[in-house]
């Protein structure tokens, strides 16, 4: 079974190997990075975040071979006059079906939503606080940002792809893929 990822941030590639692996038990798995965009902002809200999951999954599909394609993507999404962080995974398969996931959501901190209401960007803010707590540059996952290294971006990261892979999973009882 060969997979290639939309990306080349090697913790999407790390999850869709672990995941893959997890769910499916191939007894070959060959996991690949391919270069593809999003196509939507740096901070994607709502719909944009789903839309640049399924971007990186196509442009995967058009430029490289495989027997799935995968696109994930984090974003922002308002609840009930809450912000907060989710993923987005879809994977398509090689015979043109399609899976979807997401992840639940990680309450984005007061402090930045409301420097956000004000106009701020939340990627500029990210930065200012990456600066005050000396963060080094490559340091991309918000989730650990957040919460002081408490818990990792991973954990969506996974969800969201478990919640689209699983509906791959061989049984008779799954109903993704049992006859009606």
């Amino acid at each position: 079974m060969k997979i290639i990822v939309g990306t080349k941030n090697h913790t999407k590639v790390a999850s869709a190997t672990k995941i893959f692996q997890d769910v499916l038990s191939p007894n070959r798995l060959t996991v690949e990075s391919c270069d593809a965009q999003s196509l939507v902002p740096n901070a994607p809200h709502d719909e944009e975040t789903y839309n640049g999951a399924m971007n990186r999954a196509k442009e995967c599909m058009n430029k490289c071979s495989g027997n799935y394609y995968v696109g994930i993507e984090s974003g922002l999404v308002e609840r009930y006059g809450n912000l907060f962080e989710e993923s987005w995974a879809v994977v398509l398969s090689d015979n043109g079906d399609s899976y979807i996931g997401y992840s639940s959501g990680l309450l984005i901190p007061h402090v930045i939503t409301k420097r956000m209401r004000q106009g701020e960007k939340h990627d500029t803010i990210m930065e200012y606080y990456d600066r005050l707590f000396e963060l080094p540059e490559d340091n991309r996952d918000t989730w650990s940002r957040y919460t002081g290294g408490n818990i990792s971006r991973q954990l969506s990261l996974d969800e969201a792809l478990r919640n689209a892979i699983i509906q791959l999973m061989p049984s008779d009882r799954n109903l993704y893929i049992s006859p009606s």
